[in-house]
C-alpha cells in the first residue's frame, strides 16, 4: 500500500478555524506581557478586570435598551465583543478547546461560511437570552468569554450525529450524550464555584446551533421530517 512519507502527522486544521482561535486567545498574551510590564502596565498588576470593561456584556443591558429606545453602535457591539475576553486564562483554555475540537469537524462539514455563522449568531442569541433572562431576574452581573460561540458549534455537532452525518457507534440517542454530560458537569461544580447566568447563554447558543444546522444543511429540514415521522 502506498504511503506518502511527506504527509503531516496530523490533518491541518481549516484556516478559518484557526483564525477565529487566534482572535479568541488574542487577549491572552497580550495581558501576560502587560502584568511583566513590558506594554505599558505596572508590573505584577493583572489588566483583565480593566480590558473587561471594555468588552463585556452587562446583565439586563438587552431590557435598559428596550426601555430607553437606544440601540447605538457602542452598545450593540457589546452582543459580540464580550466572545474575545474571558474572565481567566483557564476559561480561555476552555473555549479554545472545545472551539479547536468541534470547529474541525463543524468547518470541514459545513464550509467557511456557515462555520462562522454557527459561531456568532449563537453567540449573539445567546447573549440577547442571558441578557433578557438575568436582566429579568435582576441578576447584577456581567456576560464574558467565548463558550456560548462554542456551545453552538456543539450544537452543530450534535445535529450532525443525530442526523447521521457523523456514525456513532452508540446508537441514535449517543448524540445528546455529549450534552448531558455538560448539564451534569455544570451541576457538579455549582455548589463549589456557584451558579452563573452565562450558563443561559450557553444553552442559548447550543440550541441556536442545533436549529442553525438543519437550515443550513441543504435538505436538511426534511430529513428532520423523515427522522420525526419514524419516531
Amino acid at each position: 500500500m502506498y504511503q506518502n512519507q511527506n504527509a503531516a502527522p496530523v490533518n491541518p486544521l481549516p484556516h478559518v478555524l484557526i483564525l477565529l482561535a487566534v482572535a479568541l486567545g488574542a487577549a491572552e498574551p497580550f495581558l501576560y506581557l502587560q502584568k511583566l510590564g513590558l506594554l505599558g502596565g505596572v508590573s505584577g498588576l493583572d489588566g483583565r478586570s480593566a480590558l473587561l470593561q471594555d468588552f463585556f456584556l452587562p446583565a439586563g443591558q438587552l431590557s435598559w435598551m428596550l426601555e430607553n429606545g437606544r440601540f447605538d453602535g457602542a452598545l450593540l457591539k457589546r452582543f459580540v465583543t464580550y466572545i474575545f475576553v474571558d474572565g481567566s486564562f483557564t476559561g480561555t483554555v476552555f473555549t479554545l478547546v472545545f472551539t479547536l475540537a468541534l470547529g474541525n469537524i463543524v468547518a470541514r462539514a459545513f464550509g467557511t461560511w456557515r462555520f462562522l455563522v454557527l459561531f456568532f449568531v449563537p453567540a449573539v442569541v445567546g447573549a440577547v437570552a442571558y441578557s433578557l433572562i438575568a436582566g429579568a431576574v435582576s441578576h447584577n452581573g456581567a456576560l464574558y468569554g467565548g463558550m456560548p460561540g462554542a456551545y453552538g458549534l456543539i450544537g452543530a455537532f450534535t445535529w450532525m450525529m443525530w442526523a447521521g452525518v457523523l456514525r456513532h457507534p452508540m446508537g441514535e440517542t449517543s448524540p445528546f450524550a455529549l450534552i448531558g454530560f455538560l448539564v451534569a458537569f455544570r451541576v457538579l461544580l455549582a455548589p463549589v464555584f456557584g451558579w452563573h447566568w452565562a450558563t443561559t447563554a450557553e444553552w442559548g447558543g447550543f440550541i441556536m446551533g442545533f436549529a442553525l444546522s438543519i437550515v443550513l444543511v441543504p435538505g436538511g429540514w426534511a430529513s428532520l421530517l423523515r427522522r420525526l415521522r419514524k419516531r
